[in-house]
This record gives structure tokens, C-alpha cells and sequence, in this order.
């Protein structure tokens, strides 16, 4: 059906899709009014907010969430698995699917690439709503709760002990050893493993191939989590009754949806994102990772190093009581309610000792999905990664390995210290994984960050020698822009924050007001005070192209008009990361030259 270009409604912003789309509405009987481009996160679709109306005799419409997601071959697509998820219905479970997973529209259409799907809003349309990952933390606990009773118990009243379902072919009866197990979790992406080994090999070197290593300075002996061969230490370990069942696959907080009001029940919840649902999925990884992105999101940024030995203990003790005093109290609550729900419902089907220790495996997989991210500073993925290590070896000990009598490799922690660095927290600079409050749906098509490289390379580290001052305040600079800069230029504009562009304005003039001071100490090499003045010019042009970006960000009516061209890069984004990249460059060629 031929259009003109003042006929077709612009919805997603590309003009042969949304030409494809309207001769599909027309063809259905359908009408689409007021589309909204909706923020976007990361699961490889766009997401619009509109009024749809059924022209067909006897059907309502209403306000719909439309999704345009990548069809992707060899691979079962998201429309299918969210029609699965809403489909495996079993005695004891219906009322979980129809409470908690957002209703799918029965129409779904291939456009070229793509395939269109229709949902319903989140919720029953008498709240406002918003994700898990808006809300304050005090909300969290009794929440976090309810969502681990429901994936686990409402949906699953029918768990599998390892025996494959009725369609099942992949081979999932077959026996597991823990590496398996650990493998199985991490399949979604199978590149964590290879990014991890590269990340630590830097401090680790031909270390990072050892079963088993050590702390420096430290004689206790850790497993590594990244050692998942037929031989390892968990590859001959077999895991017995590993438990299966419908899982969502990706559950985190931004595909969790909620009213905005307070005093609602916290059995109020919905489950978006579901394309990457499985019916027989191993049950402890859904609890896991979510577990450990509100961790890392929420709470890790702001916890010093006393407080995150104890959390480590906390999470690897067979006790599920989260007991340690510097432990803020709303995520001690949190992961107590976890693990005591999880082994509630263990125990419900007399599955519990085995169980439990499955929770040590998902564990140590889901902290090394956490430290796989580089949107995360080197300190708090360490942390995620020795997490893994602790769980690995809790694992290990309730399966009665022996550990290792000849001498283990002895490593560093990446970074010259563990501890918290400084920098902008993940929470504030990361994508927006979140659905706009009021509809409720969940993540769509915006680049992985934590595949993204780096555009201004790596810092080389100052000579040797100088005097401490000048050379500090250049790497603590680079420190805290250089991920900013490298997340910025990995996210559309539509997921980027104006409270990000405040940070940076703010730190640039704090950075500048203490590299201009007079009683800095500065090195004797030649060219260090025009190197400083260089470095000062950059940090002061920073300042207009942030607020130029901030304004946009903030200004309703202009933001959506370029979400609405699908201008992904607007040109106050691009001035803004052009000038954060002109100052990484600087500082690394004045560092060069120290």
C-alpha cells in the first residue's frame, strides 16, 4: 500500500520501518494514535508508548506498549519466548503468569528485520508505575522478598530434578558436575569467561591459568572461579537434584515493575523483558542476579572496604542471616529475606540440603556476570570477583575437596588497591535499564557498554620518581572521566543523564580549581607548567558543552523531538564527549612526558 510521507505516522523513527508498519496496521484493522518513544535499555529492541484502537467489531484498545526488536536467526526469538512464558501454565501457577507477567497482544507481525510486538502496560492501570531500580532502598527488602517467593514457588510449583520437560531436547537430564552447572548459568554470554581472564591477566599473567591461587601477603588458599575444565576442582565435584523450572532468564531490577506508591503490597509486581525465558532453566540463577545487581547498583558504591569483607562473609556463610554490623541494615535485610526464601521453598520440597548448596554455584556464576561489566570500576569488579572465588570454595568445602598441598600461584588485586576508588558511582553513570514511570515495560535496544572500548585508550602511567601532586591530580582526573567518557560514548542519547553531565561539570571545576593551585608540587621535567596550562584549558572547555547537553536533557519538549527523529547522537551529546575526549588526550600526552 503506497503512502505519502505525510501519512505514515513516525513511530520508530526509520522510514522504511515505519512505512512497513503502518500498511500492517492497516492490514489488521488497526489504528495507532500519540506514540511516545519510550527510554531504552539494553535487551536489542525500541520501545514506543501508544493508544491503539481495534477497528474491528466487539474489540477494545487501549493505551500499549508497541516493541520493535531485532528478529535474530538460529535463535528462539523474544515474541516466542514471551508467548511460551504466558503459555506454561500447570496447576498451582496460573495465578503467578496471570499476576506477574505482562500480557503479550495476540497479534505479532515480521516486519523485514524486526518483529513488531504489542503489550500491555505493566500493572492493572490504578498506579503509576516505575522499575525495582527506582525505587528507595527501604522499599527493597520486603519487595525482593515476595519476587524471590514468586519465581521460585508461584511459577514453580512443579520443579524438575533434572529430567528434561515435554519438549524439551537440549539434553538436560544428563548428570551436571558444578562446572557444568556454573557453564550453564553463563551461557547467555560466553564471552564473560574470555573477557574476565583478560582483564585480570595485566596483574595476574600466566597465574590466571591456576586451579587455585592466593592474595599476596595473604597464605589462605582461594579456588579460581574462572577454572571450569572436565579436570578443575568443580568439574569433579557432580551436583546432585540440580533444580529446574521456568525462569525469566534476566532478572534484574529494571525488568521488574512496581506502583509508585508507597504503602502498596509488595506481592505487587510484574516481570517485563521476557525474551530470554526458559522452561527448564537451572532455579537458583534468577534469585542470584538479581541479588547481585541490586549489589552492585545500589549498595556497593557507597560501602567502604570493613563493610564489604563482611558482606563477602555474609554471602558465602551457610547461615543466610546477613549478620555483619557495618553491612548497611535495608541490603542486610535484603539478603537475608533472599536466602531465607530460597530455602523455605527448598525445604517445601524436601530438596533442601542439595539446594542450598546450588545457591553457592549461582552464586559464583552471576558475581562473575557482575565482574565481567567494565562499566564497573576495577575495585568493585574485583570485589564481585572474589565474591565468585568465596562461593566457588564454600561450594567446594560442602563437597569435601581437598584444598591444593603443593604452593599456589600468589596474585595482586587488580588496581594498586581493593578498596573503593574514586569516580563516579555505576548507579549514576550506567544505562538507564528502566522503563519510563507510568507504563511499565521493559529494556530495549541500546549498546552493551560493558563491550565498549575505550576512545581514549589507556592512561600510561607517570615516570618514576616525580614528586608526588601534579601527576596525582592528572591520574585521579583520568580516573574519574575516562568511564564516563567510555559510557557516554557506548549510550544513545536517550538513555544518558542529566545528573551524569551535573557530575562531570562539577568535578571539572573542582579538578581545575586544584590543578591551578600555586602550591601544587610539580616535577622539574621541562614542560610541566604548559603541560598544566593545557591541561587547565581543556578542563575549562568542558563546562559550556555540558550545559548546553544538560539543558537539552532537561528541557521535555526538545529532548523528545530528537528521541522522535531517532537522533541517537545529537550534536550537544557530541560536543560533550568530543571535549571529555580532548582532555583525556591531553592529560595522557602531558603524563607521557613527565
Amino acid at each position: 500500500m503506497e503512502h505519502s510521507p505525510s501519512e505514515v505516522l513516525v513511530v520508530f523513527g526509520d522510514e522504511a520501518v515505519d512505512k512497513e508498519f503502518a500498511d500492517w496496521l492497516v492490514q489488521s484493522f488497526l489504528e495507532l494514535n500519540e506514540p511516545e518513544l519510550m527510554a531504552s535499555g539494553r535487551s536489542g529492541g525500541q520501545l514506543v508508548s501508544a493508544v491503539l484502537h481495534d477497528l474491528r467489531p466487539g474489540r477494545r484498545g487501549g493505551l500499549r506498549i508497541i516493541k520493535l526488536v531485532p528478529a535474530r536467526s538460529g535463535i528462539e526469538t523474544e515474541p516466542h519466548n514471551h508467548r511460551a512464558a504466558l503459555s506454561g501454565t500447570v496447576p498451582g501457577n496460573e495465578n503467578f503468569i496471570s499476576r506477574h507477567l505482562v500480557e503479550l497482544d495476540d497479534r505479532t507481525s515480521r516486519l523485514g528485520d524486526h518483529w513488531v510486538m504489542i503489550q500491555y502496560p505493566a500493572g492493572d492501570g490504578t498506579d503509576a508505575m516505575t522499575t525495582l531500580a527506582g525505587l528507595p532502598a527501604r522499599r527493597l527488602p520486603a519487595l525482593v522478598e515476595e519476587i524471590v517467593k514468586g519465581v521460585l514457588g508461584g511459577w514453580n510449583p512443579d520443579p524438575s530434578t533434572g529430567t528434561a520437560r515435554t519438549g524439551d531436547a537440549k539434553g538436560n537430564d544428563k548428570p551436571l558436575s558444578a562446572a557444568q552447572f556454573v557453564t550453564q548459568v553463563l551461557t547467555v554470554s560466553p564471552s564473560r569467561v574470555p573477557r574476565l581472564r583478560e582483564w585480570l591477566e595485566p596483574w595476574w599473567g600466566s597465574a590466571g591459568d591456576s586451579e587455585w591461587f592466593s592474595l599476596e601477603g595473604n597464605s589462605r588458599v582461594l579456588p579460581n572461579p574462572l577454572a571450569l575444565g572436565e579436570g578443575s576442582p568443580l568439574g569433579r565435584c557432580q551436583v546432585r537434584l540440580a533444580l529446574r523450572g521456568r525462569a525469566h532468564g534476566d532478572l534484574h531490577p529494571g525488568n521488574i515493575v512496581v506502583p509508585v506508591r508507597e504503602n502498596t503490597s509488595p506481592g505487587q509486581f510484574w516481570l517485563v523483558d521476557l525474551g530470554q525465558y526458559a522452561a527448564n532453566a537451572l532455579l537458583a540463577r534468577d534469585p542470584a542476579h538479581l541479588l547481585m545487581c541490586l549489589i552492585a547498583d545500589e549498595f556497593l558504591p557507597e560501602m567502604a572496604g570493613r563493610a564489604r569483607e563482611e558482606l563477602l562473609t555474609a554471602l558465602t556463610g551457610y547461615d543466610p542471616d546477613c549478620a555483619g554490623p557495618l553491612v548497611p541494615q535495608g541490603l542486610a535485610d535484603t539478603v537475608t529475606r533472599v536466602r531465607r526464601a530460597m530455602i523455605d521453598w527448598g525445604a517445601g520440597h524436601h530438596f533442601n540440603q542439595h539446594w542450598r548448596y546450588q545457591w553457592y554455584l549461582a552464586l559464583q556464576a552471576c558475581a562473575l556476570m557482575v565482574a565481567a561489566r567494565d562499566r564497573y570500576n576495577d575495585a568493585d569488579r574485583w570485589w564481585f570477583f572474589r565474591l565468585a572465588a568465596e562461593a566457588c570454595g564454600a561450594y567446594l568445602r560442602e563437597a569435601g575437596a581437598e584444598e591444593p598441598k603443593d604452593t599456589v600461584p600468589a596474585v595482586k588485586a587488580p588496581g594498586p588497591t581493593a578498596a573503593p576508588t574514586r569516580g563516579v558511582p555505576s548507579r549514576e553513570v550506567g544505562v538507564l535499564a528502566a522503563a519510563t514511570p507510568s507504563t511499565g515495560t521493559g529494556r530495549s535496544d541500546a549498546p552493551d557498554v560493558s563491550d565498549a572500548a575505550s576512545p581514549a585508550g589507556t592512561a600510561p602511567a607517570p615516570g618514576t620518581g616525580d614528586p608526588a601532586g601534579f601527576a596525582d591530580v592528572l591520574a585521579e582526573i583520568w580516573d574519574v572521566f575516562e568511564p564516563v567518557l567510555r559510557q557516554l560514548s557506548a549510550t544513545p542519547f536517550g538513555q544518558v543523564k542529566a545528573l551524569t553531565v551535573e557530575y562531570v561539570d562539577h568535578r571539572a571545576t573542582d579538578f581545575e580549581l586544584t590543578l591551578g593551585d600555586p602550591q601544587l608540587a610539580m616535577p622539574d621535567s621541562a614542560g610541566a607548567e604548559e603541560g598544566r596550562e593545557q591541561v587547565l584549558e581543556r578542563l575549562r572547555q568542558v563546562s559550556d558543552p555540558a550545559e548546553n547537553l544538560r539543558t537539552l536533557l532537561l528541557h521535555p519538549v526538545r529532548r523528545m523531538e530528537v528521541l522522535a527523529r531517532m537522533q541517537r547522537r545529537p550534536v550537544e551529546l557530541r560536543a560533550f564527549v568530543q571535549a571529555l575526549g580532548d582532555l583525556l588526550h591531553e592529560i595522557r600526552r602531558v603524563l607521557k612526558g613527565l
